[in-house]
């Protein structure tokens, strides 16, 4: 009797975690194609844990296809097509749109997801049936920025300074009207008395205006380089760990931060849409807990924006 009641414990414990397992590993896996370059830049450990994170999520695995940043389309495709035969989807970033485009025409039933950053449709081929086209929603996400930048600026300076304290915004050459209004209505919901300088290029700075924290969604590091150290946030892929001490948070619209959303959508049909980044906030550099609590709090504020 002690035996067979053994062998019942033993079954169930047997049945729970193995039928899980057994469906978890024979279910159509994702592929994430990700150059070898792109790779380092954001951490080996890092997206070791973000696709553990993303297969435990979605209860599938997803599985890294590393290509050199040299590979032709006809290559990139013989290498998906080596990692699964069948994955229930591969996500592939902006600068392989060739490669998506060619591993689409060949394997029309599969769904392939195309991320296209926060640039504009240009060059990219037009979603379908099974070609989905997802870019970074830049509104919500500099909406946010603005809120942190605002959030960090009057935090560390608000108490000594008297003069205008100016928050600047480094920003794409896509960037629209928008794109600024929405940066200056986060800023400006922290405190409106904050100015906001938006540039391209050095030359687009106004020398006598002293800045107090710095976004950069495109270059400046240029400018950075030969002025005073200030809270920076960036838009990027560089891995946390190797970033300089100044930063204060990054926002990642990498594959790995986009790839359960971007799943989650082509399980539902959706052709196109839009995935805010991933933010980070750094809590080695905000010593205060309810400072670190704030700032996360305000970079996963929804904005409505968009509708």
């Amino acid at each position: 009797m002690k035996h067979t009641k053994l062998i019942i414990v033993l079954a169930v414990i047997i049945i729970v975690t193995g039928v899980p397992s057994l469906v978890f590993f024979t279910r159509p896996p994702v592929l994430v194609v990700i150059d070898t370059p792109y790779a380092a830049l954001y951490g080996t450990a890092r997206a070791k844990r973000q696709r553990i994170i993303s297969s435990l999520i979605l209860f599938r695995n997803v599985k890294p296809v590393l290509i050199t940043d040299a590979a032709t389309s006809d290559i990139l495709v013989i290498a998906v097509n080596e990692a699964d035969k069948n994955p229930f989807c591969v996500i592939f970033p902006r600068y392989f749109s060739s490669g998506a485009e060619r591993y689409h025409s060949e394997n029309p039933e599969k769904i392939t997801v195309l991320l296209g950053g926060f640039g504009n449709t240009s060059g990219l081929p037009e979603a379908d049936d099974s070609l989905y086209l997802y870019f970074t929603d830049i509104e919500t996400d500099l909406y946010r920025a603005g809120l942190l930048s605002g959030f960090v600026t009057v935090k560390k300076y608000g108490a000594t300074e008297e003069e205008t304290m100016n928050i600047a915004l480094w920003q794409d050459r896509i960037f629209q009207d928008r794109d600024r209004e929405a940066f200056s209505g986060g800023v400006n919901e922290i405190d409106p008395e904050l100015g906001i300088i938006f540039a391209r290029s050095i030359s687009e700075m106004a020398v006598s205006k002293k800045i107090y924290c710095a976004v950069l969604t495109s270059s400046g590091s240029e400018y950075l380089d030969k002025n005073p150290k200030i809270p920076l946030i960036l838009f990027t892929w560089l891995d946390p760990a190797i970033a300089a001490r100044e930063v204060v948070a990054i926002f990642d619209d990498s594959p790995w931060a986009m790839v359960v959303p971007a799943v989650r959508m082509a399980m539902e049909g959706q052709a196109e849409g839009l995935i805010p980044s991933k933010p980070f906030v750094f809590s080695a550099k905000t010593a205060d807990n309810g400072i670190l609590r704030t700032m996360n709090s305000l970079v996963k504020k929804n904005a409505i924006i968009n509708q």
